[in-house]
Formats: structure tokens, sequence, C-alpha cells
């Protein structure tokens, strides 16, 4: 949270499942509409994120239309569109990491699974795993590894485009808890909950700590509740919910603030945890079922918060 008298870097970060831009169709299948409404609803943002971590973003495959071009790139495409319409002059690049491709041997890929990070014109990138993300999945049966959904880990490290500190930003997307363990009609209450669950974010965690060089930010789906195992190991790992320390909000109250929809339950899973040497101005989201530029797009709603990065001395 911010204090009176802090003076720093602004850099404005976005966290968003976008479910493969095929809302529309239950996630069944991508569609242009989908995706023309995501990209709308980002380009409207002012300020625009210098950041914004995606997940649930596909290459090429069945699911995605069979594009030749890659699914990301057509989300930029359809964004710098409309930041054209709207005569703003930011342009994004985007980073693909890799999760998962689900294919029939010697056919196309039935579905593809990723992340994806966008960075703004206004940071330096110094830093990325993208051809190379980092594998968190949890396999409980060796035997059936390679019929696992992969879940990884992306990282980038950038630096304000004026100078300053960098910062360390982690976008992942956790499993929901195995279904054996808590029964499927028990799971949006059992989210976070999952021994799976438990491993994977250790996973995080551990790499986490390897990666980062002082001031971190880890961001995603978590499919985790607040006051949930998994979302108390992250705290207990010297990380705090940026969004809750911004707005001075217990778990309780942080229930009420639904980021997804199952059916019709409202949960609230997806997370911008920050490390101590990370000062937030302010953290915003935009609830589950309300009116605003990102309702309907997906079965989630992003959060967007803005840091100050120290300046350095002279």
């Amino acid at each position: 949270m911010r204090k009176d008298g802090d003076v720093g870097h602004p850099l404005t970060v976005m966290t968003w499942n976008v479910r493969y831009f095929g809302h529309g169709l239950r996630g069944l299948r991508s569609t242009r509409g989908g995706m023309r409404r995501a990209a709308r609803a980002l380009a409207t943002l002012v300020p625009l994120p210098d950041l914004v971590a995606l997940q649930e973003v596909e290459t090429r495959s069945l699911r995605s239309g069979l594009s030749p071009v890659p699914q990301l790139e057509r989300f930029l495409a359809e964004l710098h569109a409309h930041l054209a319409e709207l005569g703003r002059p930011e342009r994004f690049r985007g980073l693909y990491f890799p999760a998962h491709s689900y294919r029939v041997r010697g056919s196309p890929a039935l579905y593809t699974t990723g992340l994806a990070v966008l960075v703004g014109p206004g940071v330096v990138l110094e830093d990325d795993n993208a051809t190379d993300p980092h594998d968190i999945t949890h396999v409980r049966v060796q035997a059936l590894a390679a019929l696992k959904q992969r879940r990884v880990v992306g990282h980038v490290r950038v630096r304000p485009a004026d100078g300053g500190p960098s910062l360390d930003l982690f976008n992942t997307h956790l499993s929901l808890p195995a279904f054996f363990e808590v029964g499927p009609t028990k799971v949006p209450e059992r989210m976070g909950h999952g021994s799976n669950q438990l491993e994977e974010i250790q996973r995080v965690l551990d790499f986490v700590q390897g990666r980062t060089q002082e001031r971190a930010v880890l961001v995603g789906d978590f499919n985790t509740r607040p006051g949930s195992p998994a979302y108390r190991a992250v705290l207990a790992a010297g990380f705090h919910d940026a969004y809750a320390t911004a707005n001075g909000l217990d778990d309780e109250a942080l229930h009420a603030h639904a980021t997804a929809g199952f059916g019709p339950r409202r949960m609230h899973i997806d997370h911008v945890f920050a490390s101590e040497g990370v000062t937030w101005d302010t953290v915003d989201g935009f609830p589950f079922g309300e009116r605003h530029a990102f309702h309907g797009v997906s079965d989630h709603t992003p959060k967007l918060g803005r840091l100050l990065l120290p300046r350095e001395p002279a």
C-alpha cells in the first residue's frame, strides 16, 4: 500500500484468464468475436497496463481454428487495431509460454494450453523464460504422466524505460484440486485444498525464489480461494496478497469479491501476490457478474494493480 511521501517509478500490472478467447462457446472453440471483445476491453483501459499476464492462451489447434497464425499474434493484431482506432500509440510485445499440446500422432493438435505476457512500451524486457517455461506439474501416477495436462510458470524481468530498478513478474495457472480427493461436487469449496495444488504451489515458490533478484510479483489463476492451504503457503513464503493489502480486506471480505464463475458458483481464485519489496499504490478488481468492460468476455475477470518501484540514488 502506498505511504505518504512515497515516490517511485509507477508500473501497472494486470492478470487475466481469457479462456482461450472462446467463452461464448463455453471454451470449446475460440472465436474471433471473443478475441475482439477481449482486445476491446483491454484497449479501453486508462492507463494501459505495462505488463499483462494472461492464462489459457493457445498456439495453433483445432480449438483455436487451425489458423496458420498463432493465437497470441492474432490477439495482438486485434489489440493494436483497437488501439489505433482510439488514436492510442501504445503497442505491445507478446511472449508465449507453452504448457501442453493434445494431439493424435500425425494430426493437428486438438487443443493446446499455455500462458502469455504482454510487455508494454513503458518497460524494457531484460530476461524471460518463454523458450523454456518452468514445469510445475504434479504427477501422481507416472504411468499416466503423458496424459497429465502440464502446468508451468512464465517469468519476465523488466525495468522502467526511464530508468529504475528491475521487477520480476511470474505468471502461473495451477491445477484444480484432485477430484478423487474432494469429489467433483465439492470442487468450488475446496479450491486450494488439493494435495496436488500444494505440490504445485511449492514448485512455483521454489522457482520464484531461485529467479528473483529483489522485487517479485506472482500472478495468475491459482484455482485457490483465500484462506486455503495453497493460499497460505504463498503468504508463508513472504508474499502478501496485493489486492487484500491495498484495500484492507480480510479473507471473509475477499470471498465476497468473485474473480470467476463456475455454473452458479462465484469464486475468488485469481490473485496478485508480491514480495515485501514492492509498494502498491492501488490494486483494483472487476467483480465477476457485475457490469464492466470485461463482463461476459471470459469466465474470469482481471485484477489490475499500480505499483511503485523505488527511485535509485542519483
